[in-house]
């Protein structure tokens, strides 16, 4: 008796377990030579299904997840002090996220989220960045000439994604969202097509939605009215850094991306164009990719 209860006991943890998940996330705009704007981000994430017992398949569902982020934004020429030369403000962000995801069903989710983090020598963006270019790639130092300083922020962010299926094996993904902080203040949309056996509710969203074998093919857009941006113009009231530029509040930005899923292991590919952020980048549009490396247990 005692062994059948240590066998459910057993069988009990890794149903329990096959609910969370650690994920790897990597911006970086390297992939195609460029080194400036949005120059890289670096996101681990953890989350897990917060259920009551025999309740894995029901709805609704909520999850939670945490995650820990940093992103670095740079000049094109951003070998030299001469701040006249800048077409973007040196910045780094370092936050901690964590974020509520309520599920009516497969195709229905709405999140929230709270997101504090800081600014300035704090998010360990100038280290991060001069070694990676030092110890990598054999570049000099970047300057960080008259970066955006230290400063906490705090951002209030709320989600609404529907997935409507229109064929077998074709699914269109959308999404609201918002940002409301002194970091961001902003509201936009997402929406694209989802071609494969893919039935993830988004494509770059809770990895928990896919743990099954298949694969996906995502083409989309992603449309954003962005009233503050810190990393461009500074603070909203009282802006006290050295150097930044009138943000485009318009933003626009088209992806593809490829996921391939088993009941383990999640991997993504998302390549991204956005527009400019301010009328003195020298550059139009720019590109990054973004990988994404999840574990399921």
């Amino acid at each position: 008796m005692n062994r059948v209860l240590l066998l459910l006991w057993v069988m009990s943890s890794n149903v329990s377990n096959a609910q969370r998940y650690i994920n790897l996330s990597v911006d970086n705009d390297l992939y195609f030579s460029r080194d400036w704007y949005y120059s890289s981000g670096i996101f681990v994430s953890t989350g897990k299904l917060k259920i009551a017992e025999d309740q894995e398949e029901r709805f609704p569902k909520t999850y939670v997840h945490w995650t820990l982020g940093q992103e670095i934004y740079t000049p094109s020429r951003r070998y030299t002090t001469d701040v006249s030369q800048f077409d973007y403000p040196f910045g780094g962000w370092l936050y901690l996220e964590h974020t509520v995801e309520k599920y009516k069903s497969p195709f229905s989710a709405l999140g929230v989220s709270l997101k504090g983090g800081t600014t300035g020598k704090a998010s360990l963006a100038p280290y991060f960045q001069n070694l990676y270019h030092d110890k990598i790639l054999g570049l000099p130092d970047v300057t960080w000439e008259q970066a955006l300083p230290q400063k906490v922020h705090l951002n209030l962010n709320g989600s609404l994604r529907k997935r409507i299926s229109l064929a077998n094996r074709l699914a269109l993904l959308y999404e609201f969202f918002g940002n409301l902080g002194t970091q961001r203040i902003a509201a936009g949309a997402r929406m694209g097509i989802l071609v494969g056996t893919s039935k993830a509710l988004s494509f770059m969203g809770n990895p928990l939605e896919m743990q099954t074998t298949g694969h996906g093919i995502y083409l989309g857009t992603r449309q954003e009215y962005r009233y503050h941006d810190y990393m461009v113009s500074g603070g909203l009231f009282k802006n006290d850094a050295p150097f930044v530029l009138y943000s485009i509040p318009y933003k626009n930005s088209w992806e593809a991306g490829l996921g391939f899923y088993s009941d383990k292991w999640r991997f993504l590919m998302l390549w991204n164009s956005i527009s400019q952020d301010n009328k003195r980048q020298i550059n139009g549009r720019h590109y990054y990719l973004n990988i994404s490396i999840g574990r399921f247990f």
